[in-house]
């Protein structure tokens, strides 16, 4: 997947003419009556758009294709609509599916000539729609204009924000390259699984249905008491089916946790797969993403799930549904004991070494999945049927961003989280299964409130409480390397990084800059000296390298970079002489070491330099882009720097010491 993925950058890189033909014919085949039935246009079109801010594309050029494209697909259904009016209902697919154009026509009678504008947004539906204003008798002119104009809201709506999602990758790809591997192959899978899903959804349910129901029709037919009792559940009689399909999904889930259990029961030590998967995770290890990871790993602690739980049970209880409260009471109680009744047979020592536990340190997985998808269960029975989907995803997500909290902290093998997640979608399938034909009346206004404490309340509190324990908790620990000061001085002792580490230990601009003085002592010489510092913050470095800018460079903060997943401890720039719009950037990094010096121990402070420039995007916008400095320019820097701490060039391998 990412050798395809490189392999396409480079392709439509080297030849940006065939990416222009790309998005000009997706967009004019999903504007294009039938045809745009089965074009993936937001996934080429997101594709583009993610080129274009990582660099490999022009914008207006891409802008322009696509926005011709679609209004040449809506003026070509259009005039198909006008030239053969009613026989189009005798064409496939709309013969088979006559759905489809009542969907389009009901929606054109209640929106009128704005339709073209809405349904551009809406997919399927606008690949029929303008045949239908045609059919209608809309004046050309008119339906031109709102062509026009949808065609390029359109074309912004799905190509800046992939710009912004292109910017991001390219900034994680300088910070750490592994990331934005990750990052492309995660969008990659998403999009495919989106389009597939959409596929099987629009042709393959209801041929499933009529699969269905006509082999029902045929057992129906026969006398036997099995092929009567099969019909029954094909018909979906009393919801059989639907309990049928709950009872297939308990024992996949089921098996899925006892495959695991047997894998690990015949393994000595943690799986190769569990090694390499945590090792992937610490290799990336930044301190803005463990601050967001603990967050999110607060919210499957007992100060959460335990009054939620709580409350969801006491709703139902009030309401003398206690067959309801006894099914979610059980579940908890099951996912709590998960891993205490596990943890009496099987042991192993767990991720972060030390003393062995329990074997599945993944009850925290467990019990999330057990309460958040019991109170998913509930609640997408209290939304209309449009917005269950969005519940069950919804919570799918949060599941899977506690699992991967707990993995990336080093609190959970993922072998753990894997099996607890198993476990704990057994018990919500079993619940699932025991809930469907009672006639369960969902309290709608008491789910919102209870969604409503947790979100406003219990998860704010947690939050507040928590947090700070759970930060000194997970936090990465680093031995704590010494030196003296006459081995730091000599080159002797642990080797000083000469380039900034990235985190899959490539490097990155050089250290020209190593002391053991104070930070603020280091900061007040430099500012001193005609440097100027700038905030260090993660986030707002982020979303300033990510996003266009039309202020230049004078108060833009820094690209955002980290020296073995830390971010830097102080960042000061300066203009580039002989370079119109650029500057020198001096990050301050903690060296990791400690040099001890007598009785004193002072921390090594380490410094590197990067050159930035703002590069033009648009009318009035640039973002930011990181120059690196050539041999004599870093030269020049490293001068300027040693005459401020009046200090001699080239000692310490090419770094200055500063003492």
């Amino acid at each position: 997947m990412v050798g395809l993925f490189s392999s396409l950058v480079t392709l439509l890189s080297a030849h940006p003419t065939l990416a222009l033909v790309i998005v000009f014919c997706v967009a004019f085949g999903e504007a294009l009556l039938i045809v745009g039935l089965f074009v993936p246009s937001t996934t080429v079109l997101v594709g583009a758009g993610t080129l274009i801010g990582v660099g490999s594309l022009p914008f207006w050029p891409v802008f322009l294709s696509t926005v011709a494209g679609s209004v040449a697909g809506d003026t070509l259904s259009y005039w198909v609509g006008w030239r053969y009016n009613e026989r189009i209902r005798q064409v496939w697919p709309f013969r088979k599916y006559p759905s489809v154009m009542a969907q389009g026509e009901a929606f054109f009678a209640r929106h009128g000539g704005m339709s073209i504008f809405i349904v551009r947004f809406i997919p399927g539906a606008k690949a029929v729609v303008p045949a239908i204003a045609a059919m209608a008798g809309m004046p050309v002119l008119r339906f031109s204009l709102i062509n026009v104009a949808s065609a390029v809201l359109w074309s912004a709506v799905h190509i800046l924000p992939a710009i912004a999602l292109g910017r991001g990758i390219r900034v994680a790809h300088l910070a750490d390259p592994r990331l934005m591997v990750l990052t492309a192959t995660v969008a990659a899978v998403l999009a495919l699984v989106w389009y597939l899903t959409r596929l099987i959804y629009f042709f393959g349910q209801p041929r499933l249905d009529r699969w269905r129901y006509g082999l029902a029709a045929r057992l129906s037919r026969r006398q036997t008491v099995w092929a009567q009792a099969c019909a029954r559940v094909l018909e979906n009689r009393d919801g059989l089916f639907v309990s049928f399909l709950l009872g297939v999904l308990v024992l996949l889930a089921v098996r899925g946790f006892i495959v695991l259990l047997g894998d690990l029961l015949l393994a000595p030590g943690p799986l190769r797969s569990d090694l390499a998967i945590s090792a992937f995770l610490q290799g990336m290890r930044d301190d803005t993403v463990t601050h967001w990871m603990v967050a999110i790993t607060t919210l499957s602690d007992a100060a959460v799930l335990v009054p939620v739980t709580v409350l969801l049970a006491l709703l139902f209880a009030l309401r003398r549904q206690w067959g309801v409260a006894a099914i979610i009471v059980v579940a908890a109680v099951a996912s709590t004991g998960f891993a205490p009744v596990l943890a009496a047979l099987l042991r192993r020592s767990p991720p972060g070494g030390g003393a062995e536990s329990a074997l599945f340190t993944g009850g925290n997985a467990a019990q999330a999945t057990v309460v958040f998808g019991l109170l998913a269960l509930l609640l997408a029975r209290a939304v209309p049927r449009g917005y269950r989907m969005g519940v069950y995803l919804a919570t799918v997500l949060l599941v899977a961003l506690i699992g991967v909290s707990r993995i990336y902290l080093r609190a959970h093998w993922p072998s753990d989280v894997l099996a607890g997640i198993s476990f704990g979608m057994a018990l919500v399938l079993i619940a699932a299964f025991l809930l469907h034909g009672r006639g369960l009346v969902v309290p709608r206004r008491g789910l919102a409130a209870l969604v409503a404490v947790t979100v406003v309340i219990i998860v704010p509190v947690q939050l507040m409480v928590g947090l700070p324990a759970e930060r000194a908790r997970f936090a990465a620990t680093t031995p704590v390397v010494e030196v003296t000061a006459a081995d730091w001085i000599a080159g002797r002792g642990p080797e000083v990084p000469q380039a900034r580490v990235l985190l899959d230990g490539d490097f990155g601009e050089p250290m020209i800059l190593q002391s053991d003085q104070p930070l603020q002592t280091l900061e007040a010489a430099l500012v001193g000296g005609g440097w100027r510092k700038i905030g260090t913050g993660q986030l707002d470095a982020l979303l300033g390298a990510i996003l266009p800018s039309s202020g230049g460079l004078a108060r833009h903060a820094a690209f955002p970079l980290t020296h073995v997943g830390r971010a830097p401890l102080a960042t000061l720039v300066r203009d580039w002489p002989g370079r119109a719009g650029a500057r020198v950037v001096l990050r301050l990094w903690d060296g990791g070491e400690v040099v001890i010096d007598g009785t004193a121990r002072r921390e090594l402070v380490l410094g590197s330099v990067m050159g930035e420039e703002m590069e033009g995007v648009m009318v009035g916008y640039g973002v930011l882009e990181p120059v690196d400095l050539n041999p004599t320019e870093t030269a020049a820097v490293r001068a300027g720097v040693s005459a401020i701490f009046g200090v001699s060039e080239g000692s310490g391998g090419g770094a200055i010491i500063v003492r």
